[in-house]
């Protein structure tokens, strides 16, 4: 998902087995949300629910969830501002579950799948 001023991708890793995760991702380069002009918000905001509702049509999860880091006591460990959205199922224990690589090949079906929803 792309437009002038945001993209979304399906980074290389999920969590906790919960597959489906995306970023969005200014294409200006922001720190963080101490950097990033209050313009861009509406933008973020409109991608990151056309992606939810992609979620939910491609992946039928009950609920999305959203995070995102600043600076190092936030956990921030990329200097690039994103946003995670999660695709979110019952007790499906994402913020207790470790960081595992896609496989290539899901990835692309997975973005794939996303991308359909979002036609």
């Amino acid at each position: 998902m792309m437009d002038a001023n945001v993209f979304a991708l399906v980074p290389t890793h999920h969590y906790a087995g919960i597959k489906g995760n995306c970023l969005v991702v200014p294409r200006g380069h922001y720190e963080n949300v101490l950097d990033m002009p209050d313009e861009l918000g509406s933008d973020f905001f409109h991608a990151t629910r056309r992606l939810a509702h992609a979620m939910q049509s491609a992946f039928g999860c009950e609920g999305i969830s959203t995070r995102q880091h600043n600076g190092p006591a936030g956990n921030q460990d990329v200097w690039h501002y994103h946003l995670h959205v999660f695709p979110r199922y019952s007790n499906d224990g994402l913020y207790g579950g470790k960081k595992v690589p896609y496989a290539i090949e899901q990835r692309m079906a997975l973005a794939a799948s996303l991308r359909a929803a979002l036609q």
